[in-house]
């Protein structure tokens, strides 16, 4: 479906668990009668829900004709024994949920147990905006057909691709209303790896460094490092570099271009996003690394990543504060930040601003302190202080703030529907599109999405395809155009939210 082969599958290069505390990393090893299997997951999006969380404790698959299941889980010493994930988060996009060693043989139904879920709404006339229920978990693990069936081969890299479908999941009431129960629906493919691209291309991995690896991690490669992702609950793989990786280090100044670092200048605790694909061996190869900031937890220093709720802005149209919804911790802190909590985050002259996914923003838009709109996904990267208790407790506890010195605009997709076209040139893929977002974040602003050559069209042959039905699901990185102008040859009115897509997504 959507291109999950990339992702996960990574988890497949796996290319390196961590089997031991000490940070050692080698390929896993199958007995000779076992393969790998590599299984990832993500989401088929419903819009009008702000995040879906579950917790996962356990996958196995059931041989086709009938017998034993077998698990997939496999818990290394430093790995959780269960992985949480924000379906919420996965619109377009996909991340590792487990690799295991699995008999050879060919399966054809797969069990998924979850221990917890949470439905998140945002609903902005309400005095606390974020509404949050538990559906009951199924009391029997519910059970899916793969199609087509996952065959497992000795000493081979198999890919399970999972995708839970969030709108058949939620019950709603008569009026269309989340009413707080579901029932999970999800669909399971089995997935070959290519021979030139492997399992796919991924975009926008996030987490952060373990681990370093100055030397050559396998042929082609000059080095690599031990990632985390999810929080700190999915499995410890490694990225492997090679010379054609571009890695950017840091940004010293707003809307810097890419300064190439060394491997050896990365440090561990470095918060990470990444593009890259993983090769036919099961190798997790970065092509391009954003690395952001390093983040001290024991300091109060944390990557919050999440939407802009509003903004507080001077006269001159610059921010000076907003409020942020927290969807993930980069590390986990959250006995400090709650997650699905909203924090107020305090910007200044000095705060930095830039945006992920260089090669994304064709239309060469800056990011600063006019750029920031209710709606938009970013990386707040900062100190925050939690207010102290005070007796008695307040009615509203105040909120924890963050002093952001930077703010990252990260590649991000939304659900709407086309509106009207502005303009489409003779490629068919060049031009722009009024969308009106499903998002309540948005507060119905229209959404201007400018596309170029390069944007990939999934369900659609292009520009001259789009209708006002089904609804779309585009990919990439979003600006408030305070005073508008002329982008691209398309004019853009002042005050207008402007989507430069990497990806435009017919939904089926």
């Amino acid at each position: 479906m959507f291109k999950r082969i990339l992702v996960v599958a990574l988890t497949v290069g796996l290319g390196a668990w961590v089997v031991s505390s000490c940070g050692g990393y080698k390929k896993p090893a199958p007995a000779v009668s076992n393969g790998i299997v590599a299984a990832f997951i993500g989401d088929v999006p419903f819009c009008g829900v702000l995040g879906y969380r579950s917790t996962i404790t356990g996958l196995t698959l059931t041989p086709k004709g009938g017998g034993t299941a077998v698990s997939v889980f496999l818990i290394s010493p430093s790995a959780s024994p269960f992985v949480k994930v924000n379906f919420g988060e996965l619109r377009d996009f996909s991340t590792p949920l487990v690799l295991g060693r699995v008999p050879v043989g060919t399966y054809d139904k797969a069990t998924i147990t979850f221990s917890s879920s949470e439905i998140v709404t945002f609903d902005p006339s309400l005095s606390s905006p974020i509404k949050i229920a538990s559906p009951a978990i199924p009391t029997t693990p519910p059970q899916f057909a793969i199609e087509p069936a996952l065959t497992v081969v000795a000493g081979k890299v198999s890919g399970l691709n999972i995708d839970f479908n969030m709108a058949q999941s939620i019950a709603l009431d008569q009026q269309g209303n989340v009413t707080g129960s579901a029932t999970p629906v999800m669909t399971f493919n089995s997935v070959i790896a290519s021979a030139i691209n492997g399992f796919g291309e991924m975009d926008d991995i996030k987490g952060f460094v373990t681990s370093v690896t100055n030397s050559s991690t396998g042929t082609g490669f000059i080095g690599g490092f031990g990632f985390q992702t999810l929080s700190g609950t999915a499995p410890l793989f490694s990225v492997n570099l090679t010379t054609s990786t571009q890695f950017c280090g840091p940004a010293t100044a707003s809307n810097q271009s890419c300064v190439p670092i060394a491997l050896n200048q990365l440090l561990t605790g470095s918060f990470v996003e990444m593009d890259g694909f993983v090769d036919s061996n099961g190798n997790l190869v970065a092509k391009a690394l954003e690395v952001e900031d390093r983040e001290t937890p024991e300091q109060n220093h944390l990557a919050l990543i999440g939407n802009v709720v509003s903004v507080t802005k001077d006269s001159n149209g610059n921010a000076t504060q907003f409020r942020l919804y927290v969807s993930e911790e980069e590390p986990d802190d959250e006995f400090s930040i709650a997650l699905d909590s909203i924090v107020v985050v305090n910007v200044t002259p000095s705060t930095i601003y830039q945006f992920s996914s260089r090669a994304t923003n064709f239309a060469s838009l800056p990011v600063d302190a006019t750029s920031l709109a209710p709606g938009q996904e970013v990386v707040v990267h900062g100190v925050f202080t939690v207010p102290p208790a005070t007796t008695p407790a307040p009615a509203v506890p105040p909120p924890t703030t963050v002093a952001a010195d930077k703010v990252y605009v990260k590649l991000q997709s939304h659900q709407g529907n086309f509106s009207s076209l502005v303009a489409a040139q003779g490629d068919d893929k060049t031009g722009a599109f009024w969308m009106a977002s499903c998002g309540a974040l948005f507060q119905n602003a229209p959404i201007l999405v400018l596309t170029n050559s390069n944007t990939a069209y999934v369900n659609l042959t292009g520009l001259s395809a789009l209708t006002p039905q089904p609804a779309l699901l585009v990919k990439g990185l979003v600006f408030f155009e305070l005073q508008g102008g002329t982008v691209n040859g398309v004019t853009v009115p002042p005050g207008t939210i402007v989507l430069v897509a990497k990806q435009v997504h017919q939904l089926q």
